[in-house]
Parts: C-alpha cells; structure tokens; sequence
C-alpha cells in the first residue's frame, strides 16, 4: 500500500476497523504520501461531502464541484457510516462516488 500503486492501477483501499484503531491516521498517511509524490488528493468526512453536493446543488454549482473533482487522483473518504443524511444528499453522494469510482480511486 505505501507504494501507492493501487492509485496507479485504480484499486479501491476499505480501511475497516472499530472506533480508535488508526484507520483515519493510516488514510491521512497514505493521502500524505500521495501529495508529496505530486498526487491531487482530497479528504472528506463523509457529512462534509454530502453537505458541499447539497449546496453545489442549492446554487447551481454540482457541475463545476464535478469538474474539480475529475482532477483529483485520490479521494479519500472518512467516517463512514456515523451520521445520516437525506435521500438527495445519498443520492447526490452515490453519483459523485460512482463517476469517482469509474475514473479515479475513492
């Protein structure tokens, strides 16, 4: 995984583990790395996601926050799963991770 070859060969990485178990300390290692290896790199919490999709949709921006995310090489995607949110906020959150699982590595 420290290579970063699964950027490369577009593999998905699934840190799984109980609360406390260095999951988001190893993914911001490994986001780390990939900056300084010349990598576009983005960190989200997941309800920070949804909520940036949700106003990109409010003020007719989805496309443009889609276009930026086209240039990123890995997304990085944390707490999982802790909050809810609304069906359009899934929904918007399904399509972005859908294009970004199709053409860069989530």
């Amino acid at each position: 995984m420290c290579s970063l070859r699964f950027i490369e060969n577009r593999q998905n990485v699934v840190l799984v583990g109980s609360p406390g178990t260095g999951k988001t300390h190893l993914a911001t290692g490994l986001g780390r790395k990939a900056c300084e290896q010349g990598y576009e790199v983005r960190f989200y919490r997941i309800a920070h996601l949804v909520e940036e999709l949700e106003q990109a949709l409010h003020n007719n921006r989805l496309s443009t926050f889609r276009k930026r995310m086209e240039k990123v090489d890995l997304v990085i995607l944390d707490e999982i799963g802790y909050l809810p949110f609304s069906k359009e906020g899934a929904e918007l959150l399904f399509q972005i991770t859908f294009q970004s699982f199709t053409n860069k590595k989530v």
